[in-house]
């Protein structure tokens, strides 16, 4: 059965077998791998994120973009506090703002800031209290309403060479040498691919593509940048252009984007006003990268408010369906690749006492301003029960996966909607996928959970499950996984391990008493307890420090009534 996203296709007549291997017009060369799942949201080695560098002498003040400055005068603050800008219930709240700026300041004794400076003073010990109480809107309505017009000529620069974690770029390489597939099957001639970074998933995109575009152009591909998100969809839709950045406010929770990008905000302008611009550009395309961590500003970029996709969706699924695009996301963006039950988001801890719950995302930190939907809070687990983009048709796809103990709230998710497969994918990790054999193998550095068949009763998950590390390898098949092939690696594990598993890697780590001959563990951590079960039927394999497995069972339930 075709995912609910593409029954659309089929209802008006298209095929999306046209050009698919097995069919008259299969493609004979091309990439080996279609999708490039990335748990990790990749921040890159830039000018303005230094702190992904192993070395910034390269990083020249004069040239290049190296912080967000905030104008501290009354011109910027005034309209910050404007009394539409804060709800009747938070205007207290507004008023402490605005002594906070006045006290930073002064103390500053500076009308212009760099954000990292303001955001250290805003959490010194005098406004802490206050910095610890704004919600996530209201502490971006703050930053966005200061920030300065970036200068002209100045971008956020990317070296990858200089990445500190080398597994981001291999994963990145690797993206690129199947683009690179693309073009060369196309074009004898040339074989610089072109890639076409989407910035869908983040909340400023303006902001976000910067460093991509500048990274993948340091690796050698044509790159360009689609000036596509759920503001310009919507602009689109209504015939709303000229209203961009009014729709930037609701649709992304961004204010002034255009007084501090100008030059971008004329570019995304003139391409919400010319339809075809994304379409021409996908079909000119050897690779699509979607960046951010919001896959529900994904999903409202590319599909309607029916979950139909819009046209740019559609070419770019045809296109990689006919083997003549790759396509990758980071982070949470990737979980909306998926045609299952979209994860949107929560917490392992809130989806085991309180279950998983369909509908949109509550705002993050939502509980410090009152902003949570009725029955849910800031912690709560939601997901799109009609599925992501539907790209990705074997599983759920949950990102960032053991790093933060994101087990319980995918399993949830996948129990809750009968999903039969669910997939987990770690920080400084991809998953490379055919989406037409099911072939796939793990990159980076660390691993993917596959869990088939998840299920539930009160309070509780439980599930068969594998884990493989980077170098592994095997097939989707039968909503499972099959034709396995283990990772065997020297690599040593760098950080040490703990036995906390709600937010941090403690599942994974604990792991590894399966590889020396434990049947089962059990981890306690505050209510919730994790347990992990082998038997005869369960394959086990070390790679450098860590424990990959086939066919072992995991639980995890909250009992307050024993804890």
């Amino acid at each position: 059965m075709k995912p609910n996203v593409w029954s659309w296709l089929a209802a008006i007549g298209i095929s999306v077998s046209a050009g698919l291997p097995g069919s008259s017009l299969a493609q004979q060369t091309g990439p080996e791998y279609q999708l490039f799942l990335a748990g990790d949201e990749l921040a890159l080695c830039s000018s303005m994120a230094w702190q992904h560098c192993d070395d910034t002498n390269w990083i020249d003040n004069s040239s290049m973009r190296t912080d967000r400055y905030l104008n501290l005068t009354d011109k910027y603050v005034k309209p910050l506090l404007a009394d539409e800008r804060w709800p009747q219930h938070r205007r207290e709240t507004r008023d402490d703002v605005a002594d906070a700026i006045v006290i930073i300041r002064n103390r500053l004794n500076e009308d212009i800031v760099p954000e990292r400076v303001f955001l250290e003073e805003f959490t010194r010990r005098a406004t802490r209290y206050l910095y610890d109480n704004l919600s996530e809107r209201e502490w971006n309505l703050v930053v966005d309403h200061l920030e300065m017009p970036v200068p002209q000529g100045k971008t956020d620069t990317a070296r990858l060479d200089e990445l500190v974690l080398p597994a981001k770029r291999d994963i990145l390489e690797a993206f690129i040498r199947q683009a690179s597939l693309v073009k060369q099957a196309q074009s004898k001639d040339d074989k610089v691919p072109t890639i076409v970074i989407a910035a869908v998933g983040a909340r400023d995109p303006f902001t976000a593509v910067e460093p991509f575009l500048s990274g993948f152009a340091q690796a050698g591909a044509n790159v360009q940048w689609l000036p596509l998100d759920a503001a310009v969809n919507t602009a689109q839709r209504t015939k709303q252009c000229n209203e961009l950045e009014a729709l930037r406010e609701t649709e992304l929770g961004t204010w002034h984007r255009a007084r501090v990008h100008a030059d971008k905000h004329r570019q995304q302008l003139e391409f919400c006003n010319s339809p075809l611009a994304g379409i021409k550009m996908i079909d000119q395309a050897d690779g699509l990268f979607i960046v951010g961590n919001d896959p529900s500003l994904v999903r409202a970029a590319l599909l309607n408010p029916l979950s139909q996709p819009t046209d740019i969706m559609t070419s770019i699924y045809l296109k990689m369906k006919a083997n003549r695009l790759v396509v990758g996301a980071t982070s949470d963006a990737m979980n909306a690749l998926t045609a299952r039950a979209m994860v949107a988001s929560g917490t392992s801890a809130e989806a085991l006492r309180s279950g998983a719950i369909a509908g949109e995302a509550p705002p993050f930190a939502c509980n410090k301003d009152d902003s949570c939907p009725r029955n849910m809070n800031q912690d709560s687990v939601s997901y799109h029960p009609l599925g992501g983009v539907g790209l990705f048709e074997f599983a759920s796809l949950d990102g960032q996966f053991s790093d933060l103990g994101r087990h319980g709230r995918l399993l949830s998710v996948a129990a809750t909607t009968a999903t039969p497969l669910a997939v987990g994918i770690d920080a400084r990790t991809a998953l490379a996928v055919n989406v037409h054999s099911g072939a796939f193998t793990v990159l980076g550095e660390r691993g993917v959970f596959f869990a088939p068949a998840p299920q539930q009763v009160e309070h509780s998950v439980v599930s068969a499950f594998h884990y493989l590390t980077a170098g592994a390898s095997g097939q989707f098949v039968d909503h499972d996984i099959s034709n396995v092939t283990f990772a065997k690696r020297d690599n040593v594990v760098q950080e040490d391990p703990t036995t906390r598993f709600l937010n941090k890697r403690g599942a994974v780590d604990s792991l590894r008493l399966i590889c020396q001959q434990r049947d089962q563990f059990n981890l306690i951590e505050n209510e919730f307890r994790l347990m992990v079960i082998a038997d005869d039927a369960t394959q086990r394999q070390k790679s450098g420090g860590e424990c990959q497995v086939m066919n072992a069972r995991m639980g995890i339930s909250w009992q307050p009534e024993k804890f």
